[in-house]
């Protein structure tokens, strides 16, 4: 029974839209963080807003191609959009590119899915 329920979880994430926000914490509470590539952590949520993983940016200080390295992860993770109150623009192109939407938000994350991902699914 453990493993149909591990497979259920697993089969509907895939079937989901995962959305990346850079975060200043590790936590609901923090805000977006300006730096999309050089934020503190990522947090993985569904279109819902559960949150699916927390990680830290394993690419924060890199000395170059953050922006790269960034992509590929959001491609490795399935992201289909990624939220940060700043873009650079060799980033957007990079985005843009792979066909990852990306978000500009201001404020608490927490914020913005109660005011922009729940009022999208009225």
């Amino acid at each position: 029974m453990k493993w149909l329920i591990s497979f259920l979880m697993v089969y509907s994430s895939l079937l989901s839209d995962v959305i990346a926000v850079a975060s200043d914490g590790e936590s609901l509470k923090s805000n977006i963080s300006s730096q999309a590539s050089r934020c503190n952590y990522y947090i993985f949520i569904d279109e819902r807003g559960k949150i699916l993983e927390i990680i830290q940016n394993p690419h924060k200080d890199v000395k170059g191609g953050a922006s790269s390295k960034l992509v590929e992860m959001l491609k490795s993770k399935k992201a289909s959009n990624i939220i940060a109150s700043d873009f650079g623009e060799k980033l957007t192109i990079s985005l843009e590119d792979n066909g990852i939407k990306y978000t500009f938000y201001k404020g608490n994350i927490k914020k913005y899915i109660q005011s922009e991902l729940i009022k999208t699914k009225k």
